[in-house]
């Protein structure tokens, strides 16, 4: 995939280089020195028309992005090219796009904001594996009858790059990087992507907090997309389209647009005149490709026509900006292909055998989530059924038996098993290679499961919550809450997620890894007294602030505010406070500062290490600020630097306990 990647980039270089921008990066009127660090990020990104200003000439760095933008950005990455395209690459878009056009049409209808110039970009990522289906059900949220477009978050645009760095597998074993402050913050399903892309060193975080749920801003959005690029030795940026070429795929070195593709013909879609192919390249595996229509196409060394290719049909074809341009086939494959039809397990020869007694790289195998469907203890093979929608948006349910070897891994809730205890029905993820599995994890259709809730993760009507549940033994469960669980906590009955508290203790029944019935109960704590030193304002209404014990001595630590009972603007930085749990979450505070010590009116003077700010009675006091000093905006809930204060800034400003001429904080009330 990267591979193809890198050859449809490097095709359309010349289209993107040559497309006319009408602002250089270097010359947007708000990129300045205060974004030096993203100056060369925004040059590069501009340059190469994955982003642009507006018709002002201003870069908008600190924007936020809907999904539809970002999508279109993630689409330029691959070379995907909306204006200047030939006849030749309209036709392959448009056949991309009609073997998506229901699933994305009927989204399309659903919602007046769907963006439908975009449908190609959409249907484009969908075929490159970009887009997953399910990503659409969160481009429009609704709200009382009311429709907004979503922004993206940077926990979602890890996801995307991740995909298009084709790390899934990778980002599934990456371990061993040091946890976010925000960690808890993350979606579990996000957080492989986020971990994958930080050991790459493309997200680090600010201050060791990642910000995982906040809609990304344009300027950190080029700051990503040019470490991608960069790591990636995109084409786009003069990379080596052939560095990684290690295949025998005979590729035309005189266009890289064009390579040979080698395999089987899985289905073939005469509606949409395209194929789906098996292939040993797992470049070319599994894949849909269109024939073009002047296609020169044989079968048994005969002239065809695009009728006579059939199903099973071993194939080789000459690939051109993802389309077939020739096709040369040898008539059925009669190999043994019992179990394979349209599974993507191209080892039908001898060629293609597994050394058993060592595991492939996890990157090479094939994931599969299905259901345990039969069992030989016999022959010592598990039957996996899978379902998936092929490009007519048919369901299509197949069962393919996989051969166990002595080193087999299998779990079952993330603790060893053996063989003799997997059973049909049986929910599982399969790793496979060829028609051998590797590692197999299992999970009940029917669980239960004990222990503390440790994490709650809030979606979309389309995208329910999902909560994290840690057991007596440490071990961590994830399940999916939805309208029909039924949920009760104490005394209180027909709750939602959102009402159960970090620290309860839990009592959860689950069926297809979705939550059936959850009994919670509180676990008492006592109220606390602490220094405030950050607040996190989050956009999912689930924001924390970050304390020390002040004269206590205790370590910095993270507390989660419970949603409508505490607003995290009335907590002032740099003051103490008594915090009040229900089980681990803030329900309630009460100051521990007097408010009178604190000072409040206009700043007349910044010099140096100094702020004078008069109050409305016209006393002045000067107050002396250092790098502990925290900047606070309470319009925004954010911390901000010292250059967000000027002249005629209506501030708060909170002395430091032991000396009353040091600001300790100052909080931004307007400007």
């Amino acid at each position: 995939m990267r591979k193809i990647r890198k050859i449809v980039a490097a095709a359309l270089l010349v289209i993107l280089a040559a497309a006319p921008l009408t602002v250089q990066a270097q010359s947007f009127r708000d990129v300045g020195a205060n974004l030096s660090w993203a100056q060369e990020a925004i040059s590069s990104v501009t340059n190469l028309g994955i982003m642009t200003g507006d018709a002002s000439g201003n870069f908008n760095p600190n924007a936020t992005i809907s999904k539809f933008d970002a999508m279109r950005m993630f689409a330029r990455m691959l070379g995907f090219n909306p204006v200047q395209h030939t006849v030749a690459q309209r036709a392959y878009y448009d056949t991309v796009f009609e073997a998506r056009r229901s699933l994305i049409e009927s989204f399309d209808g659903q919602f007046v904001l769907w963006n439908s110039a975009m449908n190609r970009e959409i249907a484009f990522l969908l075929y490159r594996g970009i887009l997953n289906p399910t990503d659409l059900d969160n481009f429009i949220t609704v709200s009382a009858g009311f429709e907004t477009r979503r922004n993206i978050t940077r926990e979602e645009v890890a996801v995307y790059l991740t995909r298009f760095l084709d790390g899934e597998q990778q980002a599934m074993q990456t371990t061993g990087v040091a946890l976010f402050a925000d960690d808890h913050l993350i979606t579990p399903a996000m957080r492989p992507h986020v971990y994958f892309l930080r050991s790459l060193g493309i997200l680090n975080g600010s201050n060791g907090f990642v910000d995982p749920r906040s809609n990304i801003n344009r300027a950190a959005m080029a700051m990503l997309i040019h470490s991608t690029l960069q790591h990636e030795n995109s084409p786009l940026l003069g990379g080596n389209t052939s560095s990684n070429t290690t295949n025998n795929n005979n590729t035309n070195n005189n266009n890289p647009a064009v390579e040979t593709i080698n395999g089987t013909i899985a289905t073939t879609f005469p509606s949409i005149r395209s194929i789906l192919t098996q292939s040993a390249n797992q470049a070319h595996n599994n894949r849909v490709y269109p024939v073009a229509n002047n296609a020169i196409i044989t079968v048994a060394n005969q002239n065809a026509t695009f009728a006579q290719l059939q199903a099973d049909m071993v194939f080789t074809a000459v690939l051109a900006n993802g389309e077939i341009v020739s096709i040369h086939a040898t008539g059925a494959n009669n190999s043994n292909n019992q179990g394979n039809q349209g599974g993507g397990n191209a080892n039908n020869n001898n060629n293609n055998t597994t050394n058993n007694s060592q595991i492939p790289p996890v990157a090479n195998m094939r994931v599969l989530d299905g259901t345990v469907a039969r069992i030989n203890q016999t022959a010592n093979t598990v039957g996996i059924e899978t379902r998936s929608i092929n490009p007519r948006n048919e369901i299509i349910t197949e069962i393919n038996d996989f051969a166990l070897v002595t080193n087999t891994q299998i779990t079952r809730n993330n603790a060893p098993t053996t063989f003799g205890n997997i059973a049909v029905g049986d929910l599982v993820v399969a790793y496979t290679y060829g028609n051998t599995v590797y590692i197999i994890n299992l999970e009940e259709r029917v669980r239960q499961v004990s222990g503390i809730l440790i994490e709650k993760n809030f979606g979309t009507s389309a995208n329910f919550p999902s909560i994290v549940i840690e057991d007596a033994n440490g071990n961590t469960h994830n399940f999916i809450v939805d309208s029909s669980s039924s949920i009760s906590r104490g005394n209180q009955r027909n709750l939602t997620s959102r009402q159960l508290r970090i620290g309860d203790q839990i009592d959860l029944w689950a069926e297809n890894g979705r939550v059936s019935q959850i009994q919670a109960r509180a676990v008492p704590r006592t109220a606390i007294d602490v220094y405030v030193r950050g607040i996190f304002i989050s956009a999912n209404s689930q924001s924390f602030i970050v304390v020390n014990g002040g004269s206590h001595g205790e370590e910095d630590s993270m507390h989660l505010l419970v949603d409508g009972l505490v607003d995290p603007r009335e907590i002032i930085i740099g003051t103490s406070v008594r915090l009040w749990f229900d089980s681990q979450e803030i329900i309630g505070f009460t100051s521990m500062t007097s408010s009178s010590s604190n000072f409040s009116g206009q700043v007349q003077n910044i010099t140096g290490n100094q702020i004078v700010v008069r109050d409305a009675n016209f006393h002045t006091r000067t107050f002396t600020f250092d790098n502990s000093t925290v900047f606070f905006n309470s319009v925004t809930g954010q911390i901000v630097n010292i250059n967000s204060v000027g002249i005629g800034t209506n501030v708060q400003v909170v002395p430091a306990q032991n000396n009353n001429n040091r600001a300790n904080s100052v909080i931004i009330v307007a400007n």
